[in-house]
């Protein structure tokens, strides 16, 4: 009995929460961290990278305002609203230098999404020393 007791709040429990929409816009990120990994010096990318900002509720998402930290600039999001189940972007672009350092960016991301109002995206990195050829000589 104790087993059925169970087994029926669970199936309760599951139905409620699957059958609650999300209120309001709601925002999600193709990604929310953007990893370089380790990159040669001589080998570093341009630093243009875009976001898709999808929109999961049922009201329309308004980006109001993004920005970006140390170097990064924005080049552009999307500014009309998000109608729900549609997606919209978010475009920066920084300079990444030849030379060895750790790579850490955020973007940040303001809206009326009822999930979180702010969303904070994050770029990082490193760039080393490019690798020698290691071969041997014979003497």
């Amino acid at each position: 009995m104790r087993i059925v007791l169970i087994a029926f709040i669970s199936l309760f429990t599951a139905v409620i929460l699957v059958s609650q929409d999300r209120q309001g816009p709601f925002i999600e990120f193709d990604r929310e961290l953007h990893d370089f990994g380790q990159m040669s010096s001589d080998e570093v990318p341009d630093g243009k990278l875009s976001f898709v900002v999808y929109n999961n509720g049922n009201q329309p998402l308004v980006l109001s305002n993004v920005r970006a930290c140390c170097g990064t600039r924005v080049n552009g999001f999307t500014r009309e609203p998000i109608a729900p189940a549609d997606s919209g972007y978010v475009e920066v672009e920084f300079r990444i230098v030849p030379q060895p350092h750790r790579i850490r960016r955020t973007v940040t991301v303001q809206s009326n999404a009822s999930n979180r109002q702010t969303a904070i995206l994050r770029i990082q990195g490193e760039v080393v020393e490019p690798r020698g050829d290691l071969t041997l000589q014979e003497e």
